[in-house]
């Protein structure tokens, strides 16, 4: 029966509009068969998989001697630009660079794929070339105590994401250094100018590092993003950067700070990250000590927002020569062996609507640092001018010293519906030369 055929009868009508409606669902039948076959599976970047390579532009790594080639080094030596690897062990007795543009290498699972450096103090993966795509995999410098499993030098718009790294006991896990820069005056004036590496991101990864310093290092980046990692005994270094962020990551045990932001460094992110159980401070904000500046500097447009941070045995959250533009606010610290928040050497900051509780809390479970002063919520020191505290909640243990503390006359600072649960407001206190 064809469509034109509804003028026959009403009969004809009638066995047509049947038809018709037949088609129509088994149409909209089709349309969300194709719609459920769209909508990925849910996601988990603990064990991900891929069971197959696209192998019409993908070469195969395996193993076995079943792809194209059998270990990920010939492949890069073969210039291949798009890798897929098989699960299976990768035993490395080199340094794999990475220096074509465009290479993208990508691990059947996470888990599966494990690609460990034999030779020590080697490093495992170096990445020179822009445009970089590396996932679901595991670079592994642990077992046999090498250098670092991951090195981004040179290098713009890398992508690093659904990766586990074991990192050794030697140097950092995974180490973003930016671009090839004299140290000292040289590195300083490629921050100030903004020639740095950009658009890298490291994402949804998984580091483990046993190195008694940082972890991972993301230095002299602009317009980076490290986001929704986890990181196990590591410091998240965030060193010298623009315009970057830092965010909702989870940071367990660091054998320092939690997140370490250095400067000179302008107007970036750190934003919901939780920070459990530092040794040192949550995080902290002061001068590279590697690359001196001014004590005199002050640096601007550093949001710290929304962020837990619980337990640790320094500091909340610790900040030393900022500027205007930065912000502290909506943050949640619990727990700290010493004041919840201190300021020194800076101007023109606001701290809002931020909550602090059982602070000076090394009063119960003994000190680990050697802090003499008073201990309480949020802590200005003399240096500290034009700055702003609003809506701030802070609720004592019974052991804290003061809530909030600070100079209204001599630093110009002021404070704003403020709420102080069993503690106080000490002003004017000078200390510290």
């Amino acid at each position: 029966m064809y469509y034109s055929d509804y003028t026959i009868s009403q009969g004809g009508i009638h066995l047509h509009t049947t038809f018709i409606h037949q088609r129509i669902k088994v149409f909209i039948l089709c349309l969300l068969t194709l719609f459920l076959l769209s909508i990925p599976a849910p996601h988990s970047y603990a064990d991900s998989s891929i069971p197959f390579a696209n192998e019409s532009y993908e070469s195969i790594v395996d193993a076995s001697g079943e792809g194209d080639y059998v270990s990920l080094q010939q492949a890069i030596d073969a210039q291949a630009l798009h890798i897929f690897v098989r699960n299976g062990i990768y035993n490395v007795n080199t340094t794999l660079q990475i220096e074509l543009d465009g290479t993208t290498i990508r691990g059947q699972s996470r888990d599966g794929v494990i690609i460990r450096q034999n030779q020590a103090p080697r490093d495992l993966l170096v990445i020179r070339a822009d445009h970089v795509h590396i996932s679901n995999l595991t670079l592994d410098t642990y077992t046999n105590n090498a250098g670092a499993a991951l090195v981004v030098a040179d290098a713009n718009e890398v992508m690093i994401q659904d990766s586990l790294f074991q990192g050794s006991k030697t140097i950092f896990a995974v180490y973003f250094a930016g671009p090839s820069v004299k140290a000292g005056e040289d590195t300083l004036a490629a921050v100030e100018s903004g020639t740095l590496d950009q658009g890298n991101q490291f994402l949804r990864n998984e580091v483990y590092s046993h190195y008694a310093g940082d972890g991972l290092s993301f230095s002299l980046q602009k317009n980076g993003l490290v986001q929704d990692n986890i990181l196990h005994h590591a410091v998240l270094a965030f060193y010298m950067c623009r315009n970057s962020e830092v965010s909702t990551n989870i940071i367990n045990d660091s054998p320092g700070v939690g997140i370490h932001y250095s400067m000179p460094a302008y107007d970036n992110i750190i934003r919901d990250n939780q920070i459990y159980r530092s040794l040192g401070s949550g995080i902290r904000a002061s001068a590279n000590l590697e690359h001196p500046v001014p004590t005199t500097a002050l640096y601007t447009g550093l949001l710290i927002d929304h962020n837990l941070i619980k337990d640790t045995r320094s500091f909340g959250i610790e900040l030393d020569q900022m500027g205007s533009g930065t912000r502290i606010q909506r943050n949640n610290i619990s727990q700290t062996d010493f004041s919840g928040m201190i300021v020194l050497r800076s101007s023109d900051l606001r701290i809002h609507n931020n909550q602090l509780s059982h602070n000076a809390y090394y009063r119960i479970r003994g000190r680990l640092h050697d802090w003499t002063g008073n201990s309480g919520g949020i802590d200005l020191e003399n240096t500290v001018t034009a700055t702003k505290m609003t809506y701030n909640t802070i609720t004592s243990n019974g052991k804290s010293d003061f809530g909030i503390r600070f100079s209204p006359t001599q630093g110009k600072n002021t404070m704003y519906k403020n709420k102080l649960v069993g503690t106080t407001l000490i002003a004017d206190i000078i200390r510290l030369p």
